[in-house]
């Protein structure tokens, strides 16, 4: 998918102009056989979008935030934090209940107000903060929308309503001067007025 490698080439020729050497280091690709092997373990098909950019780039290989948004994962990270919260899930209650309700989703957001369900795909990861891939959306919301996750509060608003969208936006957004490398955090944030 052309949309999604032109993408990756954007953010990657940005940060390599903008950000101290190796602080970006995309991973290659994924084989198709890893990506099925995801999708036979959350049992469904992602989207193509999706598909296309772990077979581009699976996750990198230094910890590396994208942006503010955490640690890109791979589809093994992928796997290992989506499995780990449904093991939370089903042996401790993780995401249902009193206790987990969610108390920030933004009033426009086509998010079901629940907390967490397996239809939530983790994509990065910062200390429980992530941005998720949303298979279970509100009425009005789109079958893989990109979500932002905070783990205290739970979702709070739709970043795209895919993922090649809000690739695409965040390219925009960099190339566009909205962020800026910020040295104390060590990672790229929004631009402060």
């Amino acid at each position: 998918m052309e949309t999604i490698v032109s993408a990756w080439k954007r953010i990657a020729a940005w940060y390599d102009a903008n950000t101290p050497e190796g602080t970006l280091v995309l991973a290659p690709g994924a084989s198709e056989e890893e990506i099925v092997h995801l999708e036979n373990t959350i049992g469904f098909r992602l989207p193509d979008d999706l598909r296309a950019s772990f077979a581009v780039h699976n996750g990198v290989t230094n910890e590396a935030f994208l942006l503010y948004h955490g640690e890109l994962l791979s589809l093994k990270g992928v796997l290992q934090e989506h499995q780990g919260r449904l093991q939370w899930q089903r042996e401790d209650g993780y995401g249902v209940g009193p206790d987990y309700e969610p108390r920030d989703i933004e009033s426009s957001s086509p998010i079901k107000p629940v907390f967490w369900n397996p239809l939530r795909l983790p994509l990065t990861d910062n200390s429980g903060n992530a941005v998720m891939s949303d298979f279970d959306p509100a009425p009005g919301g789109q079958w893989g929308q990109i979500i932002a996750f905070d783990h205290e509060v739970g979702p709070q608003r739709v970043l795209g309503p895919s993922f090649g969208q809000w690739l695409t936006s965040l390219a925009e957004g960099l190339e566009n001067g909205e962020y800026t490398w910020i040295e104390e955090e060590g990672q790229v944030g929004p631009l402060e007025d």
